[in-house]
C-alpha cells in the first residue's frame, strides 16, 4: 500500500470515529463577563424551528445538552444551552443566565430548562413541551459561569445523560470540540484549540487567574449569532474504564479589536474566545448539587 493510500485510509478512519464518538453512552455520575450592551438578537426575532430546518443529527444525539429558556406570558424563548451535570444541576455561561435582558424584551417571567430531543434547540418551542422550573441560579461573573438548580429531577435514559467533568489540565495538544447550538441545523461540531498566552493575554490580561481558557479563532465562528456562549466544550479521556467524552469548559465571550464585533454587530473571524474552565468550579458545583466532588469528575488524561 502506498504512503498516499495509507494516509487517506487513516483520515477516513479518523472521521468515522469523530462522527460517532459523542453519540456513545457516557458513564454517568448521579469573563470576567464584560458588561457590553445586548445587541438586537436576530435569531430570537426570527425563530427557527425544526419544522423549518432539519436538526443536526449530531446535536439530536448528544445526551448531556439541555436548553435554557425564558418563560413569560408570551411563551418560551430560548436563550442558551445548559450542560447537565446531575439530575438537578446544570451549568452555562453567566452571561446567558442574566435575566435583565430577556425580562425587558419578553416580559417578567422566569427560567426553564427544556430537555426534549428537538425542543431544547427550538427558539420558541410549543407551550406543551416539558420544562423544568429553575429554582436557583448561582452566577459567577468573574469567571463567566452559572450553576443552575431545577425543581425536581431530570429522568435519565434514552437521549438524556449527565456528563463527567474533566479534572485534568488541558494541554496545548489536547483535542477539544464544542457544539454550536445557536445554529442547530448547521455545522454543529467544531474543533477548538487553546491559544498561546502571548496571543491571548493582550485581549484579557491575566485571564488564567480568573480560570479562563483562551481558544483560538476557528473556521466558521460567528460572533454575531453566538455571542453569549454557554455551549459545552468537551475533550476525550484516555481513562480505559471511564467515560469517553468529558466536559472541559463552557464557551464564553469573544474578545476582538473591532468595536462592532465586541457588541455582536459585526463578525470578526480573528476574535479570540475566553471560556470558563469547569474543573475550577467542581467543589462549588458539588456543594450546590448536594453530592461529592469526586462523583462528578473523570480523572483520565485528555487525549
Amino acid at each position: 500500500m502506498t504512503h498516499t493510500r495509507k494516509l487517506l485510509l487513516f483520515i477516513a478512519l479518523l472521521l468515522a470515529v469523530l462522527s460517532s464518538v459523542v453519540a456513545q453512552d457516557v458513564t454517568t455520575p448521579e469573563a470576567e463577563a464584560s458588561e457590553t450592551a445586548e445587541p438586537a438578537d436576530a435569531t430570537l426575532d426570527n425563530p427557527t424551528t425544526t419544522s423549518e430546518k432539519a436538526l443536526s443529527p449530531r446535536l439530536k444525539s448528544v445526551r448531556f445538552i439541555a436548553g435554557l429558556f425564558w418563560a413569560s406570558p408570551s411563551g418560551l424563548q430560548r436563550r442558551c444551552a445548559a450542560t447537565i451535570i446531575t439530575s438537578n444541576t446544570l451549568v452555562t455561561s453567566a452571561v446567558c443566565a442574566k435575566s435583565n435582558y430577556p425580562a425587558s424584551k419578553y416580559g417578567q417571567g422566569g427560567w426553564r430548562i427544556v430537555t426534549g430531543a428537538e425542543e431544547r434547540y427550538m427558539q420558541t418551542p410549543p407551550n406543551s413541551v416539558q420544562a423544568y422550573v429553575v429554582k436557583n441560579v448561582d452566577i459567577d461573573e468573574c469567571s463567566n459561569i452559572a450553576i443552575i438548580q431545577i425543581e425536581g429531577n431530570i429522568s435519565f435514559g434514552g437521549s438524556l445523560m449527565p456528563v463527567f467533568i474533566s479534572s485534568h489540565p488541558v494541554s496545548q495538544a489536547s483535542t477539544m470540540y464544542t457544539f454550536k447550538t445557536s445554529d442547530p441545523s448547521g455545522n454543529s461540531f467544531l474543533g477548538v484549540t487553546q491559544g498561546v498566552t502571548a496571543a491571548c493575554d493582550p485581549y484579557l490580561p491575566g485571564y488564567t487567574d480568573s480560570n479562563f481558557m483562551c481558544t483560538q479563532p476557528i473556521l466558521g465562528q460567528t460572533v454575531t449569532d453566538d455571542y453569549l456562549g454557554g455551549d459545552p466544550i468537551i475533550g476525550f479521556s484516555t481513562q480505559p474504564d471511564g467515560p469517553l467524552a468529558v466536559l472541559v469548559g463552557i464557551t464564553g465571550l469573544y474578545y476582538s479589536t473591532l468595536e462592532d464585533a465586541q457588541h455582536a454587530i459585526s463578525n470578526d473571524a480573528t476574535a479570540y474566545r475566553f471560556n470558563a474552565i469547569v474543573a475550577a468550579h467542581v467543589t462549588h458545583i458539588a456543594t450546590i448539587a448536594g453530592v461529592s466532588a469526586e462523583s462528578l469528575v473523570s480523572t483520565g488524561d485528555l487525549g
